[in-house]
């Protein structure tokens, strides 16, 4: 699945805001379901997630699941290899927000995101690439140098500039999904 995080028409005036209809019905019934009736909509729930993504973000949601049952060779990439539009960086950067969704309940582990490599310095797409497609990057790199972030209850929620690291897919996943944002 994928699609946009933005549940906002484009053009609606801010008053109008309030009384837009839902977009995510099925997600606003699943909250409701678990958290009660003061659960928040699917929608402001979406864009709540989406608004982690920093300045001028795409608005692009994907779901990720991952090869299971079996250890993969990592294939290290940069989603889009840009941060920032315009002349600062510190006020317009761009995020990744992942949001992990493990096999079981109360679980607490590796598998469920990315694992990533820490840059030493930002790495910037070449000029002229296409924004939808990643940066790849050839070669093997050292098991120290790769971070194997964990998911547990108050951890589901990563969150990286693209031209900071680089990632890949787990060493073994183990996740229902990972909802990428951007």
């Amino acid at each position: 699945l994928q699609g946009t995080w933005n549940c906002v028409p484009k053009n609606l005036p801010e008053g109008l805001k309030e009384s837009a209809p839902l977009r995510m019905t099925r997600l606003t019934r699943v909250l409701q379901t678990n958290l009660g009736p003061d659960a928040p909509t699917g929608d402001d729930f979406m864009i709540a997630i989406g608004d982690l993504c920093g300045k001028n973000p795409s608005t692009h949601w994907i779901d990720i699941i991952g090869v299971k049952d079996r250890a993969v060779s990592h294939s290290w990439h940069q989603d889009t290899g840009i941060s920032y539009v315009g002349e600062s960086k510190l006020t317009s950067s761009k995020y990744t927000v992942m949001l992990g969704f493990p096999v079981e309940n109360k679980y607490c582990g590796c598998g469920v995101f990315s694992h990533a490599i820490k840059l030493k310095h930002e790495h910037l797409a070449p000029e002229g690439h296409n924004e939808n497609e990643p940066v790849l990057f050839e070669g093997s790199v050292d098991d120290e140098f790769i971070i194997r972030p964990k998911f547990s209850l108050g951890q589901e929620v990563l969150r990286y500039r693209d031209v900071d690291v680089l990632h890949s897919a787990p060493d073994a996943v183990y996740r229902k999904s990972v909802m990428r944002f951007m």
